[in-house]
């Protein structure tokens, strides 16, 4: 077998259900050799069920980690891969072909993020696909004093930045967050994540403040040379600004 065109992380607690849904929902509308890789804590209660429920999909088990240390985690198993992409386990891709158009965009820009629609935050990547020499140049998919939020802005900073970001409008991938009409119900697992939002907050401003432009310059240096890009939602005169915008992802 060879290399997979997209890997996908997931990490995932106490949502077997969820974890069935993606992963038909994966198969029913993928059109490249695109593989599912979830991240299961071991004290999870339902880590039987979850495991069950990913079927013939990758899966990892370790002690427990929140949403950047698994993603970076997981993103450490696949350095074949071209191209790697966050997607949480409650989003569910919609568009079929979504990740070969997500990939063909890749290669439009010379490599860098690009992202669909999910229905409810247009203005940051919450699922992201990105050139795997961006992740190894940078050392890490998700920036690693974070824990939770703010980690699609900071993908959003260093695409605008770098000027390699690409908002796909007609490509969707739903992002079913109880906050979304019709999205799932609030349970423990949203819960846990609110306690580090303001810790996520500060790491994120201090990442901003001295390491931001630093990281900019690495994924400049590594991207294929093109016309900076930057498509994202919004008329398209309108600037991106790099200080606008700390709503969490």
């Amino acid at each position: 077998m060879g290399s997979p065109d997209l890997v996908v992380l997931v990490p995932s607690r106490g949502r077997p259900a969820n974890i069935t849904r993606l992963r038909k929902a994966v198969a029913a509308t993928a059109e490249l050799a695109t593989v599912l890789h979830f991240g299961f804590d071991n004290d999870d209660p339902y880590l039987t069920d979850n495991i069950m429920a990913a079927g013939p999909c990758l899966f990892t088990t370790a002690d427990r980690m929140h949403l950047a240390a698994w993603t970076n985690h997981l993103a450490g198993y696949h350095g074949e891969a071209r191209y790697l992409a966050s997607m949480g386990d409650d989003m569910v891709p919609v568009t079929p072909g979504w990740d070969r158009l997500l990939i063909r965009e890749q290669e439009v820009i010379g490599g860098g993020f690009t992202y669909p629609d999910d229905g409810r935050r247009n203005d940051i990547p919450e699922m992201c696909v990105i050139d795997t020499r961006i992740t190894e140049a940078l050392g890490w998919m998700c920036e690693p004093h974070l824990t939770h939020w703010y980690v699609d802005n900071v993908w959003r900073d260093l695409g605008t930045g770098a000027g390699c970001l690409s908002y796909l409008p007609d490509v969707t991938v739903r992002h079913l967050h109880p906050n979304v009409p019709g999205g799932d119900k609030p349970d423990r697992t949203y819960n846990d994540a609110a306690e580090s939002y303001d810790s996520d907050l500060a790491a994120y401003q201090r990442w901003r403040l001295y390491r931001m432009a630093r990281d900019i310059r690495t994924v400049r240096g590594v991207r294929t040379p093109q016309a900076d890009t930057v498509r994202h939602a919004g008329p398209p005169d309108r600037p991106v600004h790099l200080g606008a915008g700390l709503a969490p992802g």
